[in-house]
């Protein structure tokens, strides 16, 4: 680990808190100083980055890197390098892997191999119920013990309302957080795509609002009951905000996230079957669309994630209703958050805080902020026009709807720990 000082950087951090131009020194893995070197470097490695921006290290809530059991889509060393290369430093790894992290075994497995690829650092939450089978409890106080750092049932539902309650009482008495993607069992009723006039239009089973927001009621209900740490996944409806919304005024404390890519599209873009717009939950109407975008600016939409979801091409050589659902988007989840800055959407100081510093606090880690004493976690970005395509993409996921897009910012540098991980050529 060599010591290391960052020139001139452009300091984009949460809560405007030591932002502006300044140098950066690292030692030890950490930022041992700002603007001034308080110990004594030893033949450190110089950056510089007079037309660069530096910010925190970026937290991806959710990502799929499909390793142990799905290789052939994609693997923790191929996706670590795709994260590092968007700047991002820690994955929350989701449990539906081949076979489900649900036993301390598979947690161990899964931290060796990203120990020895040593490129980002892992998160893992661990299944809620066994085999994600929604009924019987997984040993959550020895998954905690094993190094789970949250729960999480993924989109496989928890069709009893009694069972979901026991599962948050448990949770609760071991002061962990419970991940819930939202989404009714029976309102979804199998469907793809948003249910509307175009569902019906295509002759695709369509999935309504309201199989979202009852859960979200549900869900919040319940954690009020229990007093679980809630974190509701991939928020994708205007009545959801809403929701959240009322349950933070009375008090409850529910965090909340939503996919990069559910800021980008509206249902209109599966007119023509593009299999790469088939995301759970849906892309859902216009007004759902703006109710987000407005969203991210407010506490009712806590963090943004990519929802990194690779598969291979044969997975989408299928009509659109069998192919698999998500998109390959761990890459452009920094791009793609500027440009909603670019656009006005979101200011860049709260835009980085909802990739950095208000994910640590969901997870209960050291505070993603720039400043003395800090793990030197570091993302370095500039201001420059590239085409994000097949040849520079890292993922070996080939479901992209935004290959071929022209972005105006890109990752030069991503250090974690006070190594350099990711160097663009």
């Amino acid at each position: 680990m060599s010591d290391m000082i960052i020139k001139s950087a452009n300091i984009i951090n949460p809560y405007e808190e030591i932002s502006g131009v300044h140098d950066i020194y690292i030692k030890d893995g950490k930022i041992c100083g700002i603007d001034e070197d308080n110990t004594k470097l030893s033949s450190p490695i110089i950056i510089d980055a007079d037309d660069c921006f530096v910010c925190p290290g970026l937290i991806d809530l959710s990502a799929r890197f499909r390793e142990p059991g799905l290789e052939k889509d994609a693997t923790i060393s191929s996706e670590s390098k795709a994260a590092v290369a968007s700047g991002i430093t820690t994955v929350c790894y989701m449990p539906d892997t081949q076979p489900i992290i649900d036993t301390p075994a598979q947690i161990k497995l899964v931290q060796e191999i990203f120990k020895n690829v040593d490129l980002c650092d892992v998160k893992i939450l661990a299944g809620l119920t066994k085999n994600l089978d929604g009924e019987r409890l997984s040993p959550m106080s020895e998954l905690k013990h094993a190094g789970a750092i949250a729960f999480t049932n993924c989109f496989n539902p928890i069709k009893n309302s009694l069972v979901l309650r026991r599962i948050m009482e448990y949770a609760s008495g071991l002061d962990i957080t419970i991940f819930y993607q939202p989404q009714n069992y029976h309102l979804s009723n199998g469907g793809c795509v948003h249910e509307g006039k175009l569902s019906n239009k295509l002759g695709l089973p369509g999935i309504p609002s309201a199989a979202e927001s009852v859960a979200v009621a549900e869900a919040i209900s319940l954690s009020k009951l229990t007093g679980v740490k809630l974190h509701l996944c991939r928020i994708s409806c205007a009545e959801s905000l809403m929701l959240i919304e009322n349950a933070r005024a009375q008090g409850i404390e529910v965090t909340s996230d939503v996919a990069i890519h559910q800021l980008f599209f509206d249902e209109n873009v599966i007119n023509d079957f593009n299999s790469d717009y088939h995301v759970i939950p849906p892309f859902r109407t216009n007004e759902d669309l703006i109710s987000l975008r407005k969203a991210i600016s407010t506490e009712n939409i806590s963090a943004i994630c990519s929802d990194h979801q690779p598969h291979n091409a044969d997975a989408r050589q299928v009509p659109f209703s069998s192919t698999l659902p998500g998109i390959s988007s761990i890459e452009v989840l920094l791009p793609l958050l500027m440009e909603l800055v670019d656009d006005g959407i979101i200011d860049i100081h709260k835009a980085i805080e909802k990739v950095s510093s208000i994910p640590s606090k969901i997870l209960n880690i050291e505070n993603r902020i720039l400043k003395k004493d800090a793990s030197a976690d570091l993302c370095i970005f500039k201001r420059e026009e590239w085409v994000f395509d097949t040849d520079n993409s890292l993922s070996l996921g080939q479901n992209n709807p935004f290959l071929g897009k022209k972005f105006s910012t890109q990752v030069v540098s991503t250090i974690r720990n006070g190594k350099i991980v990711y160097q663009k050529k």
